[in-house]
Order: structure tokens, then C-alpha cells, then sequence
């Protein structure tokens, strides 16, 4: 895909800590990832659309921007600049997956589906009753600007 068209889509990402283990559950660390986030998105001109981190995994909607980097790039920045500030027990393993999944959305209808399911994640996985709830995720966000974190097809 060349560098034009990847600014025009919307990538959604998910990446998995290294055997699902539970890294991100501990508030400080949540908010850690969420930083970095914002951060590199500032650094590097992505657009991040939505995103959510539970505890043993995150998922980011994300687009391009006239100057920023591959989605490829943003996800490795993120989880480099994580790794370095994150204090895990020293066990040996990585803290992510080798194999993060990106899914490439050309529509809006598939860009609020994504953004639903995120918003919603949080109360399906039983962490929160509404979505607006969970802290690390930008259902708040959405709730506070637009009145709503979930929207209509």
C-alpha cells in the first residue's frame, strides 16, 4: 500500500501481552500505556480515533497523518516506549506478542463498529457496568464531547 492511501484508512489494532498475562489490570501501568499513546500520537501525527487497554491487552483505532509514521511503526514506538517504562518481575518473557493484529477499515460503518466494540469491551469482559467507566479508554471521551460512546449504524 503506498504512503497516500495508508493516511486515507483506518487500522484497527489489537496486541496482546506475551501469554495473556495480566500486565495492565494495575492502574499505574494502564495509565503508563495510555501516555505513551498520547505521546507518540502528539511526536508522531497519527489520529487515534479510540482505544481501550484491559488487562491483558489493548485495542487503538488509528489513522494516518500527513507526516506520521507506518501503522506498523506506531505499534513497535508504542510498545517499545512501554517496555522501557513498565517494572515487570524479571521472568524472562517479553511483555507483548510478536504478532499484534491489524485489521485494515475502509468504511465508516466499520470505523463505529470498531469504535463500539471497544467502547463496549470493557462492560463485556465484566470490568465496568458502562462503558464510560473504564479509565483507560476513550468512551469517557466520546461520552463528555459527543453525549454518547456507542453510535448508531
Amino acid at each position: 500500500m503506498d504512503e497516500n492511501a495508508e493516511r486515507q484508512v483506518t487500522y484497527f489494532v489489537t496486541v496482546r501481552t506475551f501469554g495473556c498475562r495480566s500486565v495492565f489490570d494495575e492502574p499505574g501501568r494502564a495509565a503508563v500505556l495510555v501516555d505513551v499513546m498520547e505521546t507518540l500520537r502528539r511526536q508522531n501525527g497519527f489520529r487515534k480515533y479510540g482505544y481501550v487497554v484491559l488487562a491483558d491487552h489493548y485495542h487503538m483505532l488509528l489513522g494516518g497523518g500527513a507526516n506520521s509514521q507506518s501503522v506498523a511503526d506506531v505499534i513497535l514506538a508504542i510498545n517499545a516506549k512501554v517496555e522501557r517504562c513498565v517494572v515487570l518481575p524479571d521472568d524472562g518473557q517479553p511483555l507483548w506478542d510478536d504478532e499484534p493484529e491489524v485489521m485494515v477499515l475502509y468504511t465508516r460503518r466499520s470505523r463505529l463498529e470498531k469504535l463500539n466494540y471497544i467502547h463496549r469491551k470493557p462492560v463485556l469482559c465484566g470490568v465496568v457496568d458502562r462503558p464510560e467507566d473504564h479509565a483507560w479508554s476513550s468512551a469517557r471521551f466520546y461520552s463528555e464531547r459527543h453525549g454518547q460512546c456507542i453510535f448508531d449504524l
